[in-house]
Parts: structure tokens; sequence; C-alpha cells
């Protein structure tokens, strides 16, 4: 890039150069600082290498804040100065230089003349003159010495040579001085140049939602308007009636200025290196990093025809690839839904199944420790009752015992006595005739009376067949009953 100044402009570098001197050593940078430094230099038109490379080093290698730096060391240094720097010959032995720019270049957002319109620099022999006259400023006279520009017509120039890389090195400060509302500016161009496509009047944001809801791509072109392409694109290729077609038909088209805020973060983005310059943007994948299809510099009708036709197929497979991965994710979040929604109730089901199996155990175990209690209450029952038998055997052996022993020998005044129970046991015992019917019938009661079946007797009488009485009265003697020697009686269950 060249400067629409003849001569270099010298910066106040230096009190820099002296102390920084040992570091500025080109040998040391790598490719990427020498293309930095080769780039500021152009910018700033500085000479000093090694100034140049120390305010790079203090801006830490950051082109747009080293620019920044120089211009405001111009402006806070005065020019003044470098008086003891090396300034180049104040005669300019070659022709008038000329460059028109329009007013909306100079960061203040006006040109140098008071009318607004286009301003001419010419430099011949340190000389700067404005068309309207109202401007002249000899480099040999008033304060400016001579190898010195004022710092207006510095901004202008400088302005009027950055146009291709002004998304990168314009200072921020210049760049929202000139922002035109997104709106305004579509609409300007529109008025300016009739022929062009419509371009949406809004922000970039918007431009893609607007893309996104109408499923077509966004075509963006990004206008410098210091770049001496940009007229010619416009005419040739942008208004052409088959693009201008092309563009409305198959695209959200959008146009920003590289002077506008997000047309700068925009141009960041892309990497835009040169102008006129147009990209076609998917705008469903706007925010990812994907590399967009982009073209710098003047573009014939045919060929951007063609490129527009190939964007446009690249991108209808691109949906089309799109829209089948959104079915079918679609599909495999609707097979994850029933197949969650099939686990839930087979987890319910296993849950109630388990549920209803803990109760049942519990139920379980609740009869079964109620069965053992009651088992355990019958044995304890059964053994308290074979106890109490057992004692009432033991009681009635006792009493058979002590109603056996004793027995008298057989004489004058004792009776054989014979009784016979109904199970067909007979009980003999001798007894002396003073022996009461108590005694037998206590007698009786030590033995287990049972009929020919089994079944236990519980009440009885004490008969006789010779003479066939019941006998009952316990007080009776058997003396007193007339029994001979012998007697027989039988035990029957009184019915």
């Amino acid at each position: 890039f060249t400067s629409s100044l003849s001569r270099p402009v010298i910066l106040p570098h230096r009190s820099i150069e002296l102390r920084y001197s040992s570091q500025g050593n080109m040998e040391t940078l790598d490719a990427k600082k020498k293309a930095t430094l080769q780039e500021y230099q152009m910018v700033v038109n500085a000479n000093d290498i090694n100034a140049s490379i120390q305010i790079l080093n203090d801006c830490k290698w950051n082109l747009e804040n080293a620019i920044n730096t120089a211009f405001e060391l111009q402006n806070s240094s005065g020019p003044g100065l470098s008086s003891g720097s090396s300034r180049p010959s104040t005669v300019n032995s070659g022709p008038t230089q000329r460059r028109t720019t329009s007013s909306s270049s100079s960061p203040s957002g006006g040109g140098a003349s008071s009318s607004g319109g286009p301003m001419e620099v010419e430099q011949s022999r340190g000389t700067t003159t404005s068309t309207s006259g109202s401007t002249t400023t000899s480099s040999s006279a008033g304060n400016h010495p001579p190898g010195w520009a004022p710092i207006n017509t510095l901004m202008e120039a400088g302005l009027s040579f950055m146009g291709p890389i002004a998304h990168r090195v314009l200072p921020h400060w210049a760049a929202e001085s000139q922002n035109v509302a997104p709106r305004a500016f579509a609409r300007k161009l529109k008025e300016q140049y009739p022929g062009l496509p419509n371009f949406v009047e809004g922000t970039y944001r918007e431009a893609c939602q607007l893309a996104r809801a109408q499923g077509r791509s966004l075509f963006v072109y990004i206008h410098c308007p210091q770049h001496e392409d940009t007229e010619k694109f416009i005419t040739t290729s942008l208004c052409n009636e088959l693009i201008r077609d092309s563009l409305n038909s198959n695209f959200v088209c959008w146009a920003g200025s590289v002077t506008q805020t997000d047309t700068y973060k925009l141009c960041s983005r892309l990497r835009v290196e040169g102008y006129p310059c147009i990209a076609v943007v998917n705008p469903h994948r706007e925010a990812t990093r994907i590399p967009v299809p982009t073209h710098e510099g003047l573009f014939p009708v045919e060929q951007m025809v063609t490129w527009l036709h190939e964007v446009k197929q690249k991108y209808e497979t691109q949906v089309a690839e799109a829209r089948r991965r959104n079915v079918e994710v679609k599909q495999n979040s609707q097979l994850r839904e029933i197949q969650d929604m099939e686990y839930i109730q087979a987890l319910e089901a296993d849950r109630k199944r388990e549920e209803a199996e803990r109760q049942k155990k519990e139920l379980e175990a609740v009869a079964e420790m109620e069965e053992k209690k009651r088992k355990e209450e019958e044995e304890r029952k059964r053994r308290e009752e074979d106890e109490a038998e057992e004692k009432r055997a033991q009681d009635k052996l006792s009493r058979r015992e002590k109603l056996m022993a004793n027995e008298p020998p057989m004489g004058p005044g004792v009776v054989l006595v014979a009784i016979r129970l109904p199970d067909g046991q007979q009980i003999k015992r001798r007894f002396p005739q003073e022996e009461k019917f108590g005694t037998l019938f206590s007698l009786v009661q030590t033995y287990d009376l049972l009929t020919p079946h089994g079944d236990e007797i519980e009440k009885w009488v004490l008969k006789s067949r010779f003479p066939s009485k019941k006998w009952e009265d316990a007080s009776m003697t058997l003396k007193d009953a007339k029994m001979g020697r012998q007697a027989m009686f039988f035990v029957q269950e009184d019915l």
C-alpha cells in the first residue's frame, strides 16, 4: 500500500530510539512479527526500525494499539519535538500527487474543507493545499517545521490508504465516530446505487435471524468507501441484473461498512484482508468457526454467478443434511423418550412387585410367628395337661398303694372283696367287715375307668348280683351289708 503523501511522516521516536536501540534487531523477529512491523511502518510511514520495534514491544505486538500509540504520541508531542530527528529533503523533484477522498474518511466525520465535500491533498515542495482554498499550509512557514504535515491532513491521508486493512488498524474511536446506523447505511447505499439487490435494513444479527426464518443463506457485502475498486465492483457486479435477480431470489442480502462497529467485528472474525469483499454465511452455523465462502477483489459477472450457484448448492446440501440430522436426532430423542418411559414403567412395575412380595413376606412372617406362638401355647398346655395327668396318676397310684397296704390275712371277720372294672380289670383285696363302702369307692377311683371301646367313664356306680343292688352309701360297712367271707362287685357306667 502507498500513502497519499509524497514524503514519509516522521513520528517522535527520537527519545525512544536512544533508549532501546540495542533491542531493535530484525534478526530476532519471527515471520509474524516481521509482517506486523512492515504493516505498522506502512500505516504510520515510520522509517526508524528500532523505534517501531519498541512501540510494538510496548504494545505487545498488537498492531491496532501500536498505531493508536503512534497517533497519540504525535498529538501529544507537537511538531517541534522531533527536531533532532533526521528529516527527508524538503524539496520534492517528482510530480505533484493528488488523492480525492470523501468527507466521511476523516475521523471527525468531516474533511478539512468547511463545506464537507471532497478534498484534494497536494504536496509539492512540502506544501498542502485544499481545493476550496480555505486552508493553505507551507512547511517552510508558520509553526510547522519542514517534513511535518498538519495533524488533520495526516489523519485524512492515513484513513484514505488504510481502506484495505481498515478493519484491523482503524482505531476504535475513529470507527465509532464514523459509525452510521445500519438501517440508514443500507438506505443511503440503495439511494446512491438504485440497481443494488434488496439489502436488509438492519443489523447483521437481525439479517441472520431473517435468513434463518426464511431458510436461506445470508449474502454479506462489506463496503469500503476508500477503496479504489469499490465503485467499479458495485456498478459492474452488484448492480448487474443477472446477479441482482439471483441474489434477490436465493439469498437474504445484507451490507455493512468497514466504518461500522458490527461490520468491523465481522471483518475481524472473517479475517478479511482485501476489498471489495463478499461472503455467504450459513445462518444456522453462523456462531461456529467453520470457514465461510468469501471473495475479495473484483469479480466478473459470469464467475460471480457461477460462484453464487455453487455456494447455493453447497448450502442446500448442508441444509438437507442438517434437516436429515435433525429428523434423526428427533427420532432418536423420541425413541429415547419411549425407552425411558418404558424403563420407568418397568421400574415402577418392579417396585410394585417387590412391594407386594415384601408385604406378602411380612404377612407370612406374621402368620408364621402367630402359628409358632399358637403351637408353643398348645405345647405348653399339652405339657401342663400331661404334667397334671401324670400328677393325677401319681396321686391315684399313691392313694391306691396306701389303700392296698396293711391288707389283713384271711380269718374270722375278714371279707375277700373282688371288684370287676368296665375294661375287664379285676381288683381283689381283703377287708375287715367293719370297712365301709367309702373305702371301696376310693379304691375304684384310683383306676382309670374306661369302656371296652376306650372311652372314659365320668359317672359310675358299684353293683352286686347277689343280691342285685346298687351300693351308694359310703358310710355303710360290709358287715351292715351282710357280706360273708367273699363279696363280688361290678363297676358300671351310670346312664
